[in-house]
């Protein structure tokens, strides 16, 4: 789904904000004129409180297809991080280039996902845009202990054992989820050698990925006081559980 206006509007003002207060005025009439605004409109006195309203005010004329070319340029002057910070706390993604709502990253991909799990893995997201990245991490790997418990319960596999990475490999092998894989490829066209070797690898990443969230789970607990961010962390291991979660969607 394309960006409203309104939703261009509350980028540009927020990338416009993060520059001005960055630049210089001479680097503000340089960085806007990249972007394609009519730096000719802007005032001549060097006074931010001229000059910032009447960038904002241009780029509010733009026309939509214009918006979003100078929405990128602009980006290009600031750090990407700095970037990707500031607009996950106005509820956007800054991803690949684009922007994209968090709300909208969501939607994609609970369809994929076990109902159960599903809210988990969004209110993961939620947390993550908060800034809360502990509860972001609690809430994605709390998406992967639902589905996998639902298994054990509904197959009758006794008592889950503490281990987050022994419950994943349990549910997972006991579903057949990669023989399962490997027979889709199979009946695709893909030839058996190569399906086998896509689903091996598939196993393997999964086991991986079980074992750092189980880890980045206990490791982040336990650490108290003050710490810098990590962000990218925190994504990857949402990420990971969705990952991990999609593997036993219509199974539960």
């Amino acid at each position: 789904m394309p960006l409203t206006d309104e939703e261009l509007l509350v980028i540009g003002n927020a990338l416009l904000g993060e520059l001005c207060n960055r630049l210089s005025i001479p680097q503000i009439r340089l960085a806007v004129g990249r972007a394609g605004f009519d730096a000719g409109r802007i005032p001549g006195e060097d006074r931010r409180s001229s000059v910032v309203p009447a960038v904002q005010r241009l780029f509010a004329e733009l026309p939509y297809e214009r918006k979003l070319v100078a929405l990128s340029i602009l980006a290009e002057s600031v750090q990407v991080d700095e970037v990707k910070n500031l607009l996950r706390r106005h509820g956007f993604q800054y991803v690949n280039g684009e922007f994209i709502p968090v709300a909208m990253l969501d939607a994609r991909e609970l369809q994929f996902l076990p109902a159960n799990s599903a809210e988990l893995i969004a209110r993961a997201f939620s947390r993550l845009l908060d800034g809360d990245e502990n509860g972001a991490i609690t809430s994605a790997c709390g998406a992967v202990d639902t589905a996998t418990i639902a298994v054990y319960e509904n197959r009758g596999l006794g008592q889950p054992p503490n281990s987050f990475q022994a419950k994943v490999n349990t549910v997972l092998n006991n579903l057949g989820v990669y023989e399962e894989i490997e027979q889709d490829l199979v009946h695709s066209g893909v030839d058996t050698a190569s399906a086998r070797e896509i689903a091996t690898e598939l196993r393997e990443a999964t086991v991986h990925a079980a074992n750092a969230l189980q880890v980045i789970r206990r490791t982040f607990g336990d650490v108290h006081g003050r710490r810098p961010s990590y962000t990218h962390l925190t994504y990857e291991s949402i990420k990971w559980a969705s990952a991990i979660c999609g593997l036993l969607e219509g199974k539960i």
